[in-house]
């Protein structure tokens, strides 16, 4: 039995409590958080959220505000994985000649001084910079958005100091950030072919220097013109991998690098395979350290940008490298000073320093599925899209460099197909989404991910978003 004063302090602790709870449902007596209305939002700086803030300007003409958001200091790159992930060697196009996929593409590479193939980290930074200004983009640096969404709109975009209320907004962010809050449907790693904790290998893009490209060839040449060391190497690699998999490493394996003004294209894997033998560790696709056949770009006379170095990461440990803001891990940067010691056995490169990224490039790790028109593999080797909504005509591999744990089938071949928006646009009338995260579930990422159709679908974006502005009206046109 309770005593009287144990019913007094609960009848007292009672009230206080129905006090308490009625005082959270009044109105507060502080001011909310500022309101600032813009036409177009663009939320993150990968290539091809520059691409449609840039466009998106151009098209309203000064008639109308477009606003690029990104969660880095102003001192930091603009460009993402152009930039700060160091990804120097730029995609091309498969198509015969290679041709730009779209006209905005290599205006982009002609602001940034790009040759043919390589871009300079800070030469992409200025550009992108100069052309944002030029459009009439405004940016803002250091912060972070979070979307509200009433009906099927996203009315508000709250961060620390206020909030926007955008007509339209762009979700650019590698891993789609705004749409998952926002509630889209999506699947992590390869969920779509029942791999939920696999994906692409991450890399480190390091630079070499001081080394040129013919410094590169001439190492490759000391190991490519040594025949007991190349017996071995082929024997290690029959040893270590299926039959299936030993054959697709020994594939050109005697075939010299090109060389090609700006940068190279290692066709063999015996330049990694001696990497390996010098590590005691097996050259196995799927493996947690692989030195694979790398694309290396001259960004420099004698400063090259090398990507090719994988490390093979379950999505738990990809989405912890993300939150630390893809800082290189202690393991990476040891297994690139053992590459640095490597290099320097070589009298061509004795002098040479191996300099780790500010960022780790993410090739994958989520797909948004809840857009208007996903584009799967299926629909990519059959062409794609109806010629009619198509944007553009695209061709790549699907490409899942290092390999993808787990998965028993090789991947298709090389195609051509046509994209659109529909990957882009969601169910949320004025919010799209593009990027690597873009509607290309399951396999399809592998090249849904390519970052010059990124920035085509970026830059038509921007200009659809300035028509939805101009003709008050959904990304979509259907009302």
């Amino acid at each position: 039995m309770w005593s009287s004063a144990g019913i007094r302090i609960f009848t007292l602790g009672l009230c206080l409590g129905l006090l308490g709870w009625v005082w959270q449902q009044q109105p507060r007596s502080h001011p909310e958080l500022p309101v600032t209305p813009v036409d177009v939002l663009v939320y993150g700086d990968e290539p091809a959220g520059v691409a449609a803030a840039i466009q998106a300007g151009r098209g309203l003409q000064g008639n109308g505000s477009v606003l690029l958001v990104r969660p880095q200091p102003e001192w930091a790159w603009v460009g993402g994985v152009w930039t700060r992930g160091g990804l120097a060697y730029l995609d091309r196009n498969q198509m015969r000649g290679h041709p730009p996929a779209c006209g905005f593409y290599q205006e982009l590479l002609t602001a940034s001084q790009v040759e043919r193939i390589a871009a300079n980290p800070g030469a992409m930074d200025w550009a992108m910079r100069t052309l944002l200004q030029e459009a009439g983009v405004e940016l803002l640096h250091q912060t972070q958005l979070t979307p509200q969404v009433q009906g099927q709109r996203v009315v508000r975009l709250t961060h620390a100091q206020g909030q926007f209320q955008a007509a339209v907004v762009i979700d650019a962010s590698p891993e789609a950030e705004l749409a998952q809050k926002a509630g889209l449907r999506y699947e992590k790693g390869f969920a779509g072919v029942g791999l939920p904790g696999v994906t692409l290998a991450v890399s480190p893009v390091f630079e070499l220097a001081p080394l040129s490209l013919a410094q590169l060839a001439a190492i490759e040449a000391r190991i490519l013109q040594n025949p007991l060391l190349m017996q071995e190497l082929r024997q290690q690699i029959r040893r270590e991998n299926t039959p299936a998999d030993a054959d697709f490493l020994l594939r050109n394996f005697h075939v010299p690098m090109q060389v090609q003004g700006d940068y190279a294209d290692i066709y063999s894997t015996a330049l990694g395979a001696a990497y390996h033998r010098f590590r005691g560790m097996p050259l196995r696709l799927g493996s947690p350290v692989f030195l694979d056949r790398g694309n290396v770009a001259a960004i420099g006379s004698e400063r090259l940008s090398f990507n090719g170095l994988l490390f093979q990461l379950p999505t738990r440990e990809v989405e912890h490298l993300i939150r630390n803001h893809r800082q290189p891990t202690p393991f990476m940067l040891q297994e690139l000073r053992h590459l640095q010691t490597w290099f320097r056995r070589f009298p061509e490169a004795q002098q040479v320093e191996v300099f780790p990224p500010l960022e780790i490039y993410v090739r994958h790790l989520v797909t948004i599925t809840e857009v208007l028109a996903p584009l799967d593999v299926e629909q990519i080797l059959a062409g794609g899209v109806p010629p009619g909504e198509a944007i553009g005509e695209f061709r790549y591999a699907f490409d899942a460099r290092g390999g993808i744990p787990g998965w028993p089938h090789p991947l298709p071949p090389t195609v051509t197909f046509r994209y659109g928006v529909g990957s882009s646009l969601t169910r949320l009338e004025n919010f799209a989404v593009i990027g690597g995260a873009a509607g290309f579930p399951g396999l399809a990422a592998t090249v849904g991910r390519i970052e010059e159709r990124k920035v085509c679908t970026g830059a038509y974006l921007g200009k659809l978003a300035a028509q939805a502005v101009y003709n008050q009206q959904p990304l979509s046109g259907r009302r």
